[in-house]
């Protein structure tokens, strides 16, 4: 059993003079300038925007150069409007406002009574002037519709990044039953990826170019991934900064219910399956099923948010080794003898049996170890009632013998890869996650979010008893991993000069833990190899005390065996 734990406790106060907005990796910003119809800037203004779906509130007021900047927006949809004194009210609706950007919405406003008003419905999307960073977005409508491959991982949508390698899978299933993908981004190393979901971070710390917990794309708001001159505070990273935001409740109830099936009806034979004349192709399914469900607790205020995601996966494997035949499990060896080897001048070239005898010296011809001289001449040929190349049962090693049984007989013709096995590896994984909103007031937000992935994995030995490679994907036996992870994150927003909001805990979580058990039950067998008994009367090497250690004659019967 292994278990791996870790606690993470971050608290950050800062204090600092205003500035103008850049966008927080949790969140967005809203910025822009306030003019009238004749260009002039209007200061003292008031300038609210209002999240449709949450209806958390914000307001900043213009200072004298008509600029206002409201920063730590949660990502979602925005209605902004605008008060001022002798102006008609100015209201912009379907604003978006991504993390990690800064949304520029500059107003014209009107003079004209308060009872008249101004509604912009939609805009046009504003190039990104603010940040120097280069990023891209993907929301939850691209994760959604785009297609995800294997195991519906949003990772895989890392391939639309300019400058990233297609990203691919690593380390075996029972390592890694996230099945987290990797990917190199502008040339650097895979493991200067970072990935933070919710602002705690995802790395596993033994290997960084793993994330530990992988969130199913159903539970995903918004993805962030920035590739290049991204800001300070998205540090610990030299090639892609990740940032994942996952979904929460809203002022309506909302769910979704999935399932996704997968075949073997849908794939061709292998290459090892068509040489071994397999006609029907080994089970295979996987199946990815669950839901979600989220809305209030109470309206404006409370909000909650969960999913569940199930996988259920069994891929048929095939595997191709060598086993020993029958005859040469009883040490029958006399089929492998080829042509008589001749001496220079033509004849005959005798060598000694083990019985005493002699015979032509032949192609494939199996001597005796513990016979003849130190530097190998003068062996013997191995002889069994007068049957040249076979081993006595004598001199076979017992206890061998006995763990040779458990190899199984070969199904397939020839010496060489004769023997062909299918097997299923399973893989039950179940992902949950709960989080829970509080909006306490415009100047005070609380979330907490918990994860957590159980997963068990199942891999058989290509040669039964006798051990072999896996029929699977790597990860032999039963291995079970456990991770769950849990963060409390708090939100103060304080006014500063001009009515701007500035955030103590801009990033972090107030409280991260996060935890991981991992049971392997995984068996690993050594190479089977056929070893010779001495012969009683073999004479003790000089001055050794003991004999010869030439006791290894055949290679493993168990190609590919895991050691």
């Amino acid at each position: 059993m292994v278990m791996l734990s870790c606690l993470a406790i971050g608290l950050m106060v800062t204090g600092y003079a205003a500035r103008p907005a850049s966008a927080q990796v949790l969140y967005g910003s809203i910025v822009g300038t306030l003019t009238d119809q004749t260009g002039a800037v209007v200061p003292k203004a008031a300038v609210t925007v209002t999240n449709q779906s949450t209806g958390l509130s914000r307001q900043a007021t213009t200072d004298d150069a008509g600029y206002y900047s409201i920063p730590n927006l949660p990502e979602g949809t925005y209605d902004l409007s605008v008060g001022a004194s002798g102006f008609k009210p100015y209201t912009q609706k379907n604003l978006n406002v991504p993390i990690n950007s800064v949304t520029r919405v500059n107003a014209t406003i009107q003079v004209g009574a308060v009872t008249e008003s101004v509604v912009v419905e939609a805009s046009t999307a504003a190039l990104q002037t603010t940040k120097a960073d280069v990023n891209v977005t993907l929301d939850t409508r691209a994760m959604e519709n785009l297609p995800l491959s294997g195991y519906r991982n949003f990772q895989s949508l890392i391939n639309l990044v300019p400058g990233a390698t297609p990203a691919r899978l690593q380390n075996a299933v029972t390592d890694t039953p996230g099945r987290a993908l990797t990917t190199n981004v502008n040339g650097q190393e895979r493991g200067a990826n970072n990935t933070r979901v919710d602002g705690s971070a995802d790395i596993l710390v033994t290997m960084p170019h793993h994330a530990v917990y992988v969130p199913p794309v159903e539970s995903i708001q918004e993805v962030n991934i920035s590739t290049n001159s991204f800001d300070a505070e998205q540090g610990m990273t030299g090639g892609a900064a990740v940032t994942v935001i996952t979904k929460s409740g809203t002022n309506n109830f909302r769910g979704t219910a999935f399932a996704m099936n997968d075949n073997k009806a849908l794939r061709t034979f292998t290459w090892d399956e068509n040489r071994a004349g397999v006609t029907e192709k080994p089970r295979g399914t996987r199946n990815i099923d669950g839901g979600n469900f989220g809305g209030p607790i109470k309206r404006n205020k409370l909000f909650f948010f969960g999913n569940y995601e199930g996988t259920f996966e069994r891929v048929g494997s095939s595997v191709r080794a060598s086993v020993p035949t029958a005859d040469f499990r009883t040490g029958d060896f006399s089929r492998m003898l080829g042509a008589q080897v001749l001496s220079k001048n033509g004849s005959a070239i005798l060598v000694p049996t083990t019985e005493l005898g002699v015979t032509p010296l032949r192609q494939g011809m199996i001597f005796d170890p513990f016979s003849g001289n130190l530097d190998g001449t003068g062996r013997s040929v191995f002889t069994s009632g007068g049957r040249v190349n076979v081993i006595p049962q004598s001199r076979l090693n017992g206890p061998m013998m006995k763990m040779l049984a458990l190899v199984p007989l070969p199904n397939q013709p020839g010496d060489n890869d004769n023997y062909f096995n299918t097997g299923i590896q399973r893989l039950n994984r179940s992902n949950f996650d709960g989080k829970v909103n509080w909006n306490r007031n415009e100047r005070h937000q609380l979330w907490f979010k918990y994860s957590a992935m159980d997963a068990l994995v199942h891999g058989d030995f290509s040669l039964g008893q006798a051990g072999g490679s896996c029929l699977c994907a790597g990860g032999l036996g039963d291995g079970n991993t456990l991770r769950d992870a849990a963060a409390v994150h708090l939100g103060l927003f304080r006014p500063r000069q001009s009515g701007r909001l500035e955030s103590p805990f801009p990033q972090r979580p107030v409280l991260y833990l996060q935890h991981e058990r991992k049971l392997d039950e995984r068996v690993t067998r050594s190479p089977i190899r056929l070893r010779l008994r001495p012969s009683p009367d073999e004479p003790l090497a000089a001055g050794a005390g003991r004999r010869p250690a030439r006791r290894v004659l055949f290679r493993s019967w168990c190609d590919g065996a895991e050691s």
